[in-house]
């Protein structure tokens, strides 16, 4: 019977994870474990890379996404192809430190429900405060990506839990609020600092998903986030709207101007915020907002000439 399973959503993280394995390995010794890599199709051939090394080693297992996206719905991928009493989470870029899974399992076997590192200097003060108050706690670092617990606990908690959340640990933490949490301090230093996002995207992020929750799920975070960035947009137009006339401009050009900037507006805040798991980039972002902009311009049109 397999132990422990460490479960790693990744994406173009091929460079990372022989390493990776070779850490984990090292610190884990005789306990009886299992690598269960999510990859998102990445196109550095992460998924190959995963596929050769389980040629290697038999605990080594490649889930590869091609049309699902999400670090939420590819944990909960991997938690249900694993195996293991004992969950662990991690990113694959290697910045986070196998040297804590075993201080991790030894705090569960303390008694603790979850385990969790918390990591130094994380993005956003008031992201923290915000999700500490729906959570009732004083974590340090309630939005941690590096987390162990329970497998009977996690499957208990999925069916609640959004595949398109923002965050599972906080997830994890808000449908089991009576369990003992005991956080970690990672070391402040390169290996400490895990991927923090900007606080913009977190704060946005986290607004959309209590939101979500708080309707009970029926307003997915996605669903949140297009109607909230959709509210801002009718802002920006009406202040193009209003500053274009007050500089003495025709209400039908100052309409056009209004319309369009409110379009480019919500395509690409929609594409940053909005859909970043599968965010248009360079080459990719123009074609998709020409795309928009054709299809949009009839609406356009019809607003204007009104």
């Amino acid at each position: 019977m397999t132990d422990v399973s460490i479960v790693l959503p990744v994406q173009n993280a091929a460079p990372a994870i022989g390493s990776l394995y070779d850490s984990l390995a090292a610190v884990l010794g005789d306990v009886s474990w299992e690598l269960v890599v999510v990859d998102d199709d990445s196109p550095d051939g992460t998924a190959d890379v995963v596929r050769a090394l389980a040629l290697k080693h038999g605990n080594v297992r490649c889930l590869q996404r091609v049309q699902d996206r999400g670090r939420a719905s590819a944990i909960h991928w991997g938690v249900q192809a694993s195996h293991g009493e004992v969950i662990v989470v991690m990113d694959g870029d290697a910045r986070q430190q196998p040297g804590f899974v075993p201080k991790m399992l030894a705090a569960l076997e303390q008694g603790n429900d979850i385990a969790s590192a918390a990591r130094p200097g994380v993005v956003s003060g008031l992201a923290n405060a915000l999700v500490n108050f729906r959570l009732g706690s004083r974590l340090a670092d309630p939005l941690t990506g590096f987390f162990a617990t329970s497998r009977s606990l996690f499957v208990r908690s999925i069916a609640r839990m959004q595949a398109d959340g923002f965050n599972v640990f906080f997830d994890l933490v808000y449908y089991n609020r009576q369990a003992r949490v005991r956080e970690l301090a990672l070391p402040d230093g390169p290996l400490g600092r895990t991927g923090l996002k900007p606080q913009l995207y977190v704060l946005w992020a986290l607004l959309c998903d209590m939101i979500s929750k708080l309707s009970g799920g029926l307003a997915p975070p996605r669903l949140v986030s297009f109607v909230g960035v959709g509210v801002i947009g009718s802002s920006v137009h009406f202040s193009v709207l209003y500053a274009s006339l007050g500089l003495g401009a025709v209400f039908w050009m100052s309409q056009a101007l209004a319309t369009v900037t409110a379009m480019v507006f919500n395509f690409t805040v929609n594409n940053v915020l909005t859909y970043s798991s599968d965010r248009l980039r360079r080459a990719t972002y123009y074609k998709g907002l020409l795309l928009y902009t054709i299809i949009a311009s009839f609406g356009v049109v019809a607003n204007v000439s009104t």
